[in-house]
């Protein structure tokens, strides 16, 4: 079994994808379908669902999206002026989080 994806609903779809970008997300496919527009973004075995279907962003409470970065506190800064941050878990790993346009919570690592 292999893990696939994780669905987020979003308000502009146009929108999300541009800030996923941010991270090296390209569109891997995007169509219609039963009054949605989706696309899937990434280029590993698991993607980045993304939905609009005009109902808005879901809450997902406790829920965020991880990415690595080798410069995490120059990206955090530069996307989310209230990012999150710096926390250290563990010595030499920190991370930062911030909101994207729909305001689900993505963690941004660097070790």
């Amino acid at each position: 079994m292999v893990f696939a994806h994780i669905t987020i609903h979003v308000a502009n779809l146009d929108r999300s994808i541009v800030f996923y970008k941010v991270f090296g997300m390209e569109v891997f496919r995007r169509f219609g379908s039963h009054g949605q527009e989706i696309a899937f973004l990434g280029d590993g075995p698991t993607k980045l669902e993304l939905v609009e279907d005009g109902k808005g962003s879901v809450d997902y409470p406790g829920i965020s999206i991880g990415f690595t970065h080798e410069r995490a506190g120059e990206l955090a800064r530069s996307i989310d002026g209230g990012f999150v941050g710096p926390m250290t878990p563990a010595p030499g790993v920190e991370f930062y989080f911030v909101r994207d346009p729909d305001g689900y919570t993505v963690q941004i690592l660097q070790e």
